[in-house]
């Protein structure tokens, strides 16, 4: 058995400051930039101040909001299947999220998958599952 320390995880403590940019550490870059990746989202969930750093290889990215009126039992088979259909690989995706009003669906893709499809055939596509009551698409650019 190996006597090397494993590690699953990164850690290091800053201060969080107002007017302040946080520094990532060398050793962050270097793990977040495989294969040349020099792009990264941030994406912060403000109710439990987590944030994610998802690297990727291009200067966008689309956010994808699906608002739930009601919640169909297929809504998630049918939602894969459709990315699955168009060959969209999402970069990150909420899941359901429960909030006091309504339940809303977030993922993110990466401009890449969007060359054999466009932003608003997946918007039309979604609308058209049972229960959704919008679709909101936003570009976030460098």
């Amino acid at each position: 058995m190996s006597s090397e320390k494993q590690s699953v995880t990164i850690a290091k403590m800053v201060k969080l400051e107002a007017e302040k940019p946080i520094e990532l550490p060398e050793e962050f870059l270097s793990a977040l930039k495989p294969d040349g990746k020099t792009f990264a989202v941030l994406i912060l969930a403000p109710n439990t101040r987590i944030i994610r750093i998802i690297p990727t290889s291009t200067n966008e990215v689309a956010k994808i909001n699906i608002n739930i009126g009601k919640l169909s039992p297929d809504f998630l088979r049918k939602m894969g299947s459709i990315f699955i259909r168009l060959g969209i690989k999402t970069l990150y995706s909420t899941g359901l999220c429960f909030t006091q009003s309504a339940c809303v669906y977030e993922g993110y893709i990466d401009s890449d998958e969007l060359k054999e499809v466009s932003i608003d055939q997946i918007k039309d596509e979604l609308e058209r599952i049972e229960g959704v009551s919008s679709v909101e698409v936003e570009t976030l650019t460098v």
